[in-house]
């Protein structure tokens, strides 16, 4: 604030002070984004790539991949990964798409879904393939790709967790609880790794127009014989959003991004939530 003034005292009367251009330090850095196929991930791999990024980009379905790799901009390089990040082989094949760019600076662990389901029809399977598509993929990626950045004194681990994760929504009980350990899982990453200069962020979007939001919102409409558009209004009405709408995937991508910057150096175990004002409390 104090530089801010010095340097308005400085510029002639009758013009106006600009700020300096916000530096990202991404420039030629490596992530990888896992389910970029859609939604929040592909919106963060694209806005990771407009920031000079080179990609590695995972899913279950080719064309999707393909698909945003065709959108990348003309300085940015992409690679594409098919498979499923519960399969130690994808991780591998994934550190070996990174290291061919010859470093690995960033990883997003997106990969993830939302079913509706009655918690009272929740089975163990239910219960398992949450945690191990919402937890352990990002657990075992993560610890695939810690030791690169440690040796190179510089990582960012992006989790992209969820507002269920800390106001839990009874009809995705499982997702729930697995987003909140996965919020609990950046605290500890964030304690054991920050002084080898790996940082560990959560991001924690809000209710966000993706792909299964749009699906889900389907499925109740049908059920409930309505129009989309009423189950929204019954959404906003239950649970409030101050911005009076929900998130759009550019929004979420933009925090991302910030996070993964060098201008986040001073963030690390904690999470930036994005979800237009709904959350009541941490």
């Amino acid at each position: 604030m104090i530089d801010a003034e010095i340097e308005l005292r400085r510029v002639a009367p009758g013009t106006v002070w600009h700020p300096p251009v916000v530096d990202l330090g991404l420039d030629g850095r490596v992530a990888i984004v896992t389910g970029a196929s859609s939604g929040i991930g592909r919106a963060i791999a694209l806005a990771l790539a407009a920031e000079g990024c080179d990609v590695v980009l995972t899913a279950r379905t080719k064309d999707a991949l393909e698909a945003v790799i065709d959108e990348l901009p003309p300085r940015s390089s992409g690679r594409i990964v098919v498979g499923d990040v519960r399969d130690p082989a994808t991780v591998d094949r994934l550190l070996a798409a990174a290291h061919e760019f010859g470093r690995l600076d960033i990883l997003v662990n997106n990969a993830g879904r939302a079913d509706a389901k009655r918690l009272e029809a929740l089975t163990d399977d239910d219960w398992a393939d949450a945690f191990d598509l919402l937890l352990f993929a990002a657990v075992r990626v993560s610890a695939a790709c810690i030791p690169t950045m440690r040796a190179a004194g510089w990582g960012r681990i992006v989790n992209v967790a969820s507002t269920f994760g800390h106001e839990p929504n009874p009809w995705f009980a499982p997702y729930s609880a697995a987003k909140a350990a996965l919020i609990n899982l950046t605290r500890t990453y964030g304690r054991v790794y920050t002084p080898d200069g790996v940082l560990t962020s959560c991001l924690v979007p809000g209710i966000t127009e993706t792909e299964i939001v749009a699906r889900n919102t389907a499925n109740a409409a049908a059920a409930a014989g309505v129009d989309e558009d009423e189950i929204v209004r019954r959404l906003l009405a239950k649970d409030p959003i101050p911005a009076g709408r929900f998130a759009r995937v550019e929004e979420v991508a933009a925090a991302a991004v910030f996070l993964a910057s060098e201008r986040a150096s001073m963030i690390t175990g904690s999470g930036l939530v994005v979800d237009g004002g709904a959350l009541r409390g941490t």
